[in-house]
């Protein structure tokens, strides 16, 4: 088939960005045509709360999983700029089915123009569904998400309870489930994985048991949760917070640790994690913690997986598809500290076997199996449920 990928690229940072361009070289492996269509201007910089929106594209020209016989990203969608989405709808109509990556309903004017304007040309839109509410609310965004969702002719969850929802809105457009696939098993890392090296090599100080909270500090990650619960367990345990700040700053994160007493066991990496430094922050620690107040969906636990290390979580949204509770990681509830600090040192006891068993589950969280099954929703979108045509 033919595809047209609307979403960021590299030079764009984020998992959004890495999700479509591995999906874009999965389809091309599949042996299918793709063409990715991204932006030029993705948020505008009074709206962007970052210190940049870009990173370093990767050499080979290919997207993070490594080169692919797919052409390069082109970048020619503004999201504010309405010529840009004619453009935009004009080439991607060339494709069979058009694969959009929703994630905000600030994008929900671009995205829901491009699929009306692709609907005209009998050409279906699949929306794959990061996130259904945005993680910061703004206001009219529930309108406008309706209003753009409602242009799809199907659509990729990331949960089964994202699936069920947009079932229940969406009655009648097909819903495909598909879990965050893992990076091809162990991430990428300069120092073999070695746990000493990788934590000297990000100037993490040496510590028996090492916790990892890992990728953007947002509200709603819960990170104040994870620090309280860090006093609850024993003094040679270390949490080490790998990524950027968008939610108040390292100052505020560090004076609330002293508070609690463990201003000296908390490490804050307040950047960017480079995608050649990830595989170590993963091999340096004994555990993953998401002690999210609220989700989707995370491609970091996929990325834990991976990498052998079990995941303690917080049972919301799509959490639960992805952490098995008590094989390969354990899951508590929200927003409770005194259960997380126990749910962390059970997980330690057993981070071996939960390790193993985290590896050997990430296997099944195939870019393969992503692709194969997009496909299969494509030629549904594109021919109706009676099959292929």
């Amino acid at each position: 088939m033919r595809f047209a990928l609307i979403g960021p690229s590299a030079p764009f940072r984020g998992g959004i960005a890495e999700y479509h361009d591995r999906l874009a070289e999965a389809l091309a492996t599949a042996g299918h045509r793709v063409r990715r269509l991204s932006f030029r201007r993705m948020y505008p910089r009074l709206l962007f709360p970052g210190r940049t929106q870009y990173v370093d594209p990767p050499a080979d020209g290919g997207g993070p999983g490594g080169p692919a016989a797919l052409p390069p990203p082109e970048a020619i969608l503004d999201s504010v700029g309405p010529a840009s989405w004619l453009v935009v709808a004009r080439r991607a109509a060339e494709a069979e089915v058009a694969v959009v990556e929703w994630w905000h309903p600030f994008f929900a004017p671009a995205f829901g123009a491009i699929a009306a304007l692709l609907h005209r040309r009998g050409v279906p839109t699949i929306f794959v569904c990061h996130n259904l509410d945005p993680h910061e609310p703004m206001p009219g965004g529930g309108w406008l998400a309706a209003r753009a969702l409602g242009r799809a002719a199907a659509f990729v969850a990331q949960s089964g309870r994202d699936a069920a929802r947009l079932r229940r809105t969406h009655p009648g457009r097909p819903v495909a489930v598909v879990l965050p696939p893992a990076p091809p098993p162990p991430p990428p890392c300069p120092h073999g994985g070695e746990r000493d090296g990788c934590a000297a090599a990000l100037g993490i100080p040496a510590a028996p048991r090492r916790l990892l909270f890992f990728g953007y500090v947002r509200e709603y990650k819960g990170l104040p949760t994870l620090i309280e619960a860090l006093g609850r367990l024993d003094v040679d345990v270390q949490l080490v917070v790998a990524g950027e700040i968008y939610h108040h700053d390292a100052g505020h994160y560090r004076a609330s640790a002293a508070r609690l007493g463990v201003g000296d066991r908390v490490v804050i990496m307040d950047r960017f994690v480079a995608p050649a430094e990830v595989g170590c922050c993963f091999h340096a620690s004994d555990l993953v913690v998401l002690p999210y107040w609220e989700a989707s969906q995370s491609a970091v636990v996929p990325l834990a997986m991976a990498s052998g290390r079990a995941v303690v979580a917080t049972r919301v949204g799509g959490l639960p598809d992805l952490v098995h509770d008590g094989v390969t990681g354990l899951l508590v509830a929200p927003r409770d500290s005194a259960a997380l600090a126990d749910a962390i040192a059970r997980a330690l006891a057993a981070r071996d076997a939960m390790g193993r068993a985290a590896r050997d589950a990430a296997a099944g969280l195939d870019w393969r199996a992503a692709a194969r099954t997009l496909a299969e929703l494509a030629a549904t979108a594109i021919c109706g449920p009676a099959g292929p045509c």
